[in-house]
């Protein structure tokens, strides 16, 4: 009897440690993911703030360039080649600001058509208005305003701004810059950020050829990279979220146009 009884006792014990065990770790679980979440919002946030630094910065662009007499002058005169050398110098003054590491300034017409890009030696005068909805926008409300959106030289960061003498709607000047500073601000703290544009939009990049290594299942990848990437290869995001790949996380946000319609994703890369 007194062994029956110990027996039960002993069984007893073990079910209630082990019951305690399996509590335990759960708990250390659930604290683990929860500390992951909050680092995982944080970097999300950190993202955020850097991409709409950048918007700030390329929309307070547009508006110092246009207010340019010289370039009013260089849309009123139709005359192309004096743009090179008003540009040239309004870029140069803003990159002395050591603010942007990269600026790209494009001058559209008022019909909608590039007029000058200033990185390109090809003018090509070609009609934006199908695909450059801020173009629209910006002349139909003669406001400034600042987006993420794609051109033919790739999805990026811009800030647009109308030129107006007296009145009069001229066309409208762009300041551009990549993701190039976020991504480097990313890899000091040792988290790769990817920029990922969908592959439905690849047609609209008519200006840039993309490499085979860029070309993904669902997107195209927009920063060049050496690192293996064979994760991203068959990956189909939806809205923001994280999962677990192996010893890392990937942490997925939509990249949206100024429709609200999801043109990519950022993802980053982050051990925890």
């Amino acid at each position: 009897m007194q062994n029956r009884q110990f027996i039960l006792l002993t069984f007893i014990v073990l079910i209630s440690c082990g019951g305690l065990v399996w509590v335990f770790n759960n708990y250390l679980e659930y604290e683990n993911q929860e500390k992951n979440e909050k680092i995982i919002d944080l970097y999300l946030d950190e993202l955020t703030g850097l991409v709409n630094k950048n918007r700030n910065l390329v929309l307070t662009a547009s508006v110092l360039l246009a207010k340019d007499e010289a370039i009013k002058r260089c849309l009123k005169t139709n005359k192309r080649c004096n743009c090179f050398k008003y540009l040239t110098k309004s870029k140069q003054g803003l990159l002395d600001t050591l603010v942007f590491d990269d600026l790209k300034i494009h001058i559209h017409d008022r019909n909608l058509k590039s007029f000058y890009r200033l990185w390109s030696n090809n003018q090509d005068n070609d009609s934006l208005s199908s695909f450059r909805y801020s173009l629209n926008q910006v002349k139909n409300t003669q406001k400034s305003l600042s987006c993420i959106e794609i051109g033919r030289y790739s999805m990026l960061i811009r800030g647009i701004t109308p030129v107006i003498e007296e009145g009069e709607y001229l066309g409208s000047i762009e300041a551009i810059t990549n993701f190039d500073s976020v991504i480097k601000h990313f890899n000091k703290k040792g988290v790769k950020l990817f920029i990922l544009m969908n592959k439905e939009y690849e047609y609209i990049v008519s200006k840039i050829k993309f490499k085979e290594e860029q070309k993904l299942k669902n997107y195209t990848l927009l920063n060049e990279t050496n690192e293996d990437i064979s994760f991203l290869k068959d990956m189909e995001f939806k809205k923001t979220s994280y999962q677990k790949v192996g010893y890392f996380y990937l942490i997925n946000t939509p990249i949206y146009d100024l429709n609200h319609t999801i043109i990519g994703y950022y993802v980053l890369k982050v051990v925890l």
